[in-house]
């Protein structure tokens, strides 16, 4: 299977796993991907965490499936081509929508689609030879899986265009600059982070967490007077939830959080 999901100790693991292609993504693997985000919406855990096998994230698009289809028709290239892009855009869409945290954790080359469902992720943590790339340009095409919506508000407009127009990779050390990842590791301790952080996570009041999570991507988009009604809607909501009596007793207390 090119995707492969495994839950344990409430955090569910969501591996891209075609190391044999970098993990470049296919029709088969899109949909695989959009399935395997499917159930994590249908059940979700404490917290996801978007791996990869292998010596890179993902390439992103796989060329040579686009090589099969100019091959083709081009009614059949069009047909092709947006059944892969509705897969991904959903798949990311998805991840951007479940409840919990996704943290993704990266390596080698972010590129293309990879970078795309990357920017998806609530949290990132890469190797210390992780490189971001836009590369849709290299291949004369234009971003899917949501990079023209991201990239501009974790950027800024001018910083997104420079990446997208001079294709120019991006470091770890730079994307952490750039606040686009929280943090980079050897690339022999990034499973171990990732682990300790997602368990971290799992640890966390989950009702507050998920608020926390919807305020604060629907609050990319419209004005104050509306985040602050929806702040107050789910503030309310939460004060009834039993992490929140556990949270505000440790607190007086002066003793650690045990939140269910």
């Amino acid at each position: 299977m090119p995707i492969h999901v495994e839950r344990r100790e409430g955090i569910a693991f969501l591996t891209l796993d075609q190391p044999q292609r970098r993990n470049s993504v296919d029709l088969p693997m899109a949909i695989a991907l959009r399935d395997a985000v499917r159930g994590l919406a249908a059940q979700p855990p404490k917290v996801v965490v978007l791996c990869s096998r292998g010596e890179h994230f993902s390439v992103g698009g796989d060329v040579r499936y686009f090589q099969q289809l100019l091959q083709g028709p081009s009614n059949a290239r069009s047909a092709g081509v947006a059944q892969l892009v509705a897969a991904v855009n959903e798949a990311v869409l998805g991840l951007t929508e479940l409840p919990c945290p996704v943290l993704g954790l990266l390596n080698g080359a972010v590129a293309g689609f990879g970078l795309s469902l990357a920017l998806g992720c609530d949290l990132l943590v890469a190797t210390e030879d992780t490189r971001l790339l836009y590369a849709y340009g290299a291949i004369g095409i234009t971003p899917d899986g949501g990079a023209s919506w991201h990239l501009p508000r974790q950027l800024g407009l001018h910083r997104a265009l420079a990446l997208a127009l001079l294709n120019q990779p991006v470091s770890a050390r730079e994307a952490l600059a750039l606040g686009l990842v929280v943090d980079v590791v050897a690339s022999d301790a990034l499973q171990a982070t990732g682990q300790a952080l997602a368990l971290r996570l799992a640890a966390a009041a989950v009702a507050a967490q998920t608020g926390a999570k919807r305020l604060l991507r629907v609050g990319m988009d419209g004005n104050l007077a509306a985040a602050l009604d929806r702040e107050r809607g789910v503030f309310v909501s939460v004060s009834g939830s039993d992490d929140f009596a556990e949270g505000v007793e440790a607190f007086c207390e002066r003793r650690p959080p045990s939140f269910g």
